[in-house]
């Protein structure tokens, strides 16, 4: 749709034509830390760029149709950050930031289906592609809560601000399709229990789940690890972590000391998203070597089960079957799984393959249920 550009509002969100008034503010959000970590915006980024933006690359997108780029501003009035349309010639696609003074309050979810509304019935493309440096949560954010399908990982794929790649998330929006999230984002409360502390994964847990990976007894019961397991293996099973809980999949919890905050296992609920077993689940869980024999994952566990069977509405994950699964010969993961109350429902001959090297070999497989 060549020309100026088109004003669309919802009554707490409006795109608009950039003006001489943004400049500052444009230039205070290219700067801003999380906006050049996560975006390729040049590096320095100075007020000449911003007023090259706002005079000449903006409007010259919407006079030739090929890109159309609205300021985001919020019930002030002020900028509030860029949304991006770009018709082609390759595949249509969309793009945004938000300015710092304006995260959190829900604004670019609002722009993106008023960009997506337009796109689809004035400027009559069939799609929008989105996409973004892997492990940008902030921005598939918005496009999840605006109905946008994950599509998967391209390594390598995204150009960077400091001009090196990075792994892309990729995402599209079809024409007619709901504006709504496609799957349910499980968020990861913190549970506290008597010792531990199950949370989120922080940065300062990566050393402790290399050295959890690289044990040898995890190995063994384990043996599709990388090896050698790495910092960037630690942060990509963190990262994937984050990322099953935005595709309703599963929840996944670092298991802290109550005292020092020291991670000391892992525990998960996965399978949540089985068609199957829609309300049923599987728990998986590690331990570091040096919290072994302590009870803790017994604990964590413990706290995850009484989760799991809590209903939706008052926070839980509303299930009403938990699994548990383990090879025969692990004796300790085997214990957890009794204490925590779940029933033997069988043993699975030669189900999985256990030790690495010249040392593996099959085992039986023990299968433990509990129902709410």
């Amino acid at each position: 749709m060549p020309g100026s550009p088109t004003v669309l509002s919802d009554g707490v969100v409006t795109l608009r034509g950039h003006t001489a008034a943004d400049v500052d503010d444009v230039l205070a959000m290219a700067t801003d830390p999380e906006t050049m970590r996560w975006t390729s915006t040049p590096r320095p980024y100075e007020r000449a760029d911003a007023q090259r933006w706002i005079h000449e690359t903006a409007p010259a997108g919407w006079a030739d149709g090929t890109a159309f780029r609205w300021a985001v501003a919020g019930a002030d009035g002020r900028f509030a950050g860029n949304l991006d349309v770009h018709p082609g010639p390759r595949a249509p696609s969309v793009g945004f930031g938000l300015a710092p003074w304006a995260r959190g309050a829900g604004l670019m979810s609002r722009a993106l289906r008023l960009a997506a509304r337009w796109s689809f019935e004035e400027a009559g493309l069939p799609v929008l592609h989105w996409w973004a440096q892997a492990g940008n949560l902030a921005s598939w954010r918005v496009a999840h809560a605006c109905g946008f399908r994950f599509e998967g990982i391209r390594r390598l794929s995204v150009r960077r601000g400091d001009g090196d790649l990075s792994d892309g998330w990729f995402a599209s929006l079809v024409a007619n399709g709901p504006l709504t999230p496609r799957t349910r984002w499980w968020p990861v409360p913190v549970l506290d229990g008597e010792r531990v502390r199950l949370r989120p994964h922080t940065e300062a847990d990566l050393p402790r789940i290399v050295e959890s990976c690289s044990d040898p007894q995890a190995r063994h019961f384990l043996p599709g690890l990388p090896h050698p397991y790495t910092e960037a293996d630690a942060r990509a099973f963190v990262l994937g972590a984050r990322l099953g809980e935005s595709l309703g999949q599963r929840v996944t919890w670092a298991v802290a000391d109550r005292d020092d905050d020291r991670m000391l296992a892992n525990v998960a609920v996965f399978d949540l998203d089985d068609v199957f077993a829609p309300t049923g689940g599987e728990i998986g869980y590690w331990a570091h070597p040096d919290a072994r024999g302590r009870g803790v994952v017994s604990e964590a566990v413990g706290l995850v089960v009484t989760h799991a069977f809590t209903p939706e509405p008052v926070g839980g994950l509303g299930r009403h079957r938990l699994e548990i699964g383990a090879a025969w010969s692990n004796v300790a993961s085997r214990k957890v799984a009794e204490r925590a109350g779940f029933t033997l429902t069988g043993r699975r001959r030669m189900a999985g393959i256990v030790g690495v090297g010249s040392e593996q070999a099959l085992d039986d497989g023990a299968g433990y249920e509990r129902l709410a």
